[in-house]
């Protein structure tokens, strides 16, 4: 089976129904395609599909002049005309002798390029008897392959019948054909087993999911949101490594999203393949979707319900996903690999277009520092191969990716990165502690060296890009390349995950004096309650007998400034002592009009209220009582306002030999002490 170029794009879902709308066919010109590829007057060019109920279009009419659109109907989308009517379903099943039945159509797949020979399952029986059922896979020449016949290799008895929710043929054209031809002859009625033996001879396959899941429930053979193969008996495509950013897969991950429809496809705008599915239920994780979108593995929106069926108008805007089919080639044995964390944030939750992150209940966070890449990678279940594959991490920094002769992320030898590879004495992995996990000069690992980690200690990273070596403040793109090793092109490419990089600190002024208030990115001085200046000497705070009230005013600035805090210290008491409260509203989302995600406003004023009327003498009671010591505030120096301020920067700092990585606090500490006089 010959290889393709497999590329999983995360971004285009944004700009295909813009431009699409927008420029409509020159799309295809721009990314090199034949004008021929538009075939605007074939109803059946792009991408087949079909929908999970039936609606009314309100767009133009049908050339049959039927305004409703079942969901047994095949409908086309093509990126320079919308959604159209392929076949209705009444074409489909004509061969069966059926007629004034809509029997739905569940999955589809078409064995020419010109879609004249489709490939489909049914949401129905066949009134005809038992002439066929929903699980089974059906050929518009008349051809019934048996629901028995795709699982027989799993040792299912024969008269369970899981139903058929995708179908995806694997193989060229003309033994697909003949393949179909032999579907007639009702064979595999009789003899279910032969089919494996058939597909083999043919060198050709069939991938598809269920829509049930065979017993026992507590540990399933497969589950229904995975994907199979008829030939090999195996799952190709697990529903984990299908959606990696989900909790998806049972009973370990937590939960079965189910697999309505799986097709390899090529992206009309960016020229490249992508895999493209749906899933039978809705999506509330970091990436929200529906079942009626067409995703990509991760999970990623390739496009959204609304526009896929926007040219036919209909009432709603999701009404489901049941079946996919794109033509490219052949497609690679092994499931596409993909990043799923950076810096152990969940990629969905990154922003597509600025590169921040909402984590740990904190909005639009850059990264700084060391940038940790963990992933999806294939597994010997689905990649037979895997031996033969290296990947690497490449990161983009505005001048676009390095060439396979450039270094991508680079980890050398005298980083000494080890893992642990037997974190307790029961452990399966091998006896030696730690392994040495370096790439090459170039950055490639072999893919057995990352699996051969599997189960030992942490969960293995990718790799580790120290990006305090580029700009310190940039938006840059990482993505995952594999090739087979020492090839020259590659054989998968993730989608490019967009990154802010921020590793400016908030700074200190020069020093304290008056003259320094304008450096640095932070200031503050203290005040006696009420008054305009600042303590004249920043020495010495008058009690003249009444209880010492203070306010303290300064300024943040900071691209992504977060939050502060103020605590005083000093006297017979021992620690720091918070002076702000949640009250005060210090962090940058609380909704204080003086305070944003840069910092104070405006910007260069020193006199924004950080706190105002905080009463030293009653604070210095209560923590002296609770520390058993006179209440009263003495008469001494060394008393300290500490003014801490943060950025929403993600950072965590790597140690290669320890294989650690460990989060920092980002903030930055201003104080000013005096002396109480009473």
């Amino acid at each position: 089976m010959s290889m393709i170029v497999q590329y999983i794009s995360q971004y285009s879902c944004r700009l295909r129904p813009v431009l699409a709308a927008a420029f409509g066919g020159l799309f295809l010109a721009a990314a090199g395609l034949p004008e021929s590829a538009l075939a605007q007057d074939d109803p059946c060019s792009g991408l087949l599909f079909s929908t999970s109920e039936d609606f009314l279009t309100r767009g133009p009419k049908p050339a049959d002049g039927n305004p409703i659109i079942s969901d047994g109907d095949l409908l086309a989308w093509h990126v320079s005309s919308g959604a159209r009517i392929c076949r209705r379903n009444a074409d489909l099943i004509r061969r069966f002798d059926i007629s004034r039945v809509d029997l739905g159509l569940d999955a589809v797949a078409s064995v020419d390029e010109k879609r004249e020979l489709i490939a489909f399952s049914t949401e129905l029986d066949s009134p005809n008897g038992d002439q066929f059922t929903a699980g089974d896979l059906l050929f518009t020449n008349g051809g019934i392959i048996p629901n028995a016949a795709l699982l027989a290799r799993f040792k299912l008895p024969r008269s369970l019948d899981l139903g058929l929710d995708a179908v995806t043929l694997i193989g060229k054209e003309d033994r697909l054909r003949r393949f179909a031809e032999l579907a007639r002859t009702g064979r595999l009625r009789d003899n279910p087993d032969q089919l494996a033996g058939i597909l083999k001879e043919l060198d050709i396959d069939i991938w598809f999911s269920t829509e049930g899941t065979p017993p026992e429930i507590g540990k399933p053979m497969f589950l229904d949101g995975d994907l199979l193969s008829a030939r090999d008996g195996v799952i190709v495509r697990s529903n984990a490594s299908l959606l990696p950013a989900l909790p998806a897969g049972i009973p370990v991950r937590g939960a079965d999203y189910g697999l309505d429809a799986f097709t390899p496809a090529l992206d009309p705008i960016e020229n490249v393949p992508v895999e493209l599915m749906s899933t039978e239920i809705v999506g509330f994780g970091p990436t929200p979707f529906t079942d009626g979108d067409v995703l990509q593995p991760g999970p990623s929106i390739w496009l959204k319900a609304g526009d896929l069926l926007k040219t036919l108008e209909p009432a709603t805007r999701d009404l489901g996903l049941d079946a996919l089919h794109d033509t490219v080639g052949d497609v690679v044995q092994c499931a596409p690999p993909s990043i799923t964390f950076i810096s152990n944030v969940e990629v969905g939750v990154i922003d597509l277009t600025t590169g921040l992150a909402d984590f740990s209940g904190v909005t639009q966070r850059p990264f700084a520092n060391d940038i940790r890449i963990q992933g999806s990678m294939p597994e010997v279940v689905n990649c037979p191969e895997l031996a033969k594959y290296e990947y690497r991490v490449e990161i983009d920094q505005g001048a676009g990716f390095p060439a396979f002769a450039d270094p991508g992320v680079v980890h050398p030898a005298s980083d000494n990165w080890r893992r642990m590879v037997r974190p307790t004495p029961a452990s399966p992995c091998p006896i030696s502690r730690n392994d040495v996990y370096d790439s090459d000069p170039l950055g490639w690992f072999a893919v057995t060296d990352y699996r051969r980690f599997d189960g030992c200690g942490d969960p293995p990273s990718l790799a580790v890009w120290d990006s305090t070596t580029g700009a310190s403040n940039a938006l840059v793109r990482v993505r995952l390349v594999m090739r087979e090793i020492g090839a020259t092109t590659p054989t998968y490419v993730s989608g490019a995950v967009r990154v802010q990089i921020d590793n400016d600190r908030i700074s200190l002024p020069d020093n304290l004096l008056q003259t320094s208030s304008g450096t640095g990115d932070m200031w503050f001085d203290i005040y006696r309650a009420s008054a305009t200046s600042p303590l004249g000497d920043q020495c010495k705070v008058e009690g003249d007998g009444k209880p010492v009230v203070l306010d303290m005013k300064g300024r943040i600035n900071d691209d992504h400034f977060w939050k502060y805090d103020l605590r005083w210290s000093g006297g017979f008491v021992v620690g720091a002592h918070m002076i702000t409260t949640a009250a005060d509203q210090p962090e940058f989302d609380d909704g204080r009009a003086d305070l944003d995600g840069t910092g104070t406003q405006p910007p260069n004023s020193i006199l924004v209220p950080l706190k105002t009327g905080f009463d030293l003498t009653a604070a210095y009671a209560s923590v002296a009582a609770a520390q058993s010591v006179p209440t009263e505030l003495p008469d001494v120096c060394g008393f300290t306002v500490h003014f801490r301020a943060w950025d929403r920067a993600i950072q965590l700092n790597f140690a290669p030999a320890a294989n650690y990585f460990g989060p920092v606090s980002r903030h930055t500490t201003m104080w000013r002490s005096f002396c109480v006089s009473r």
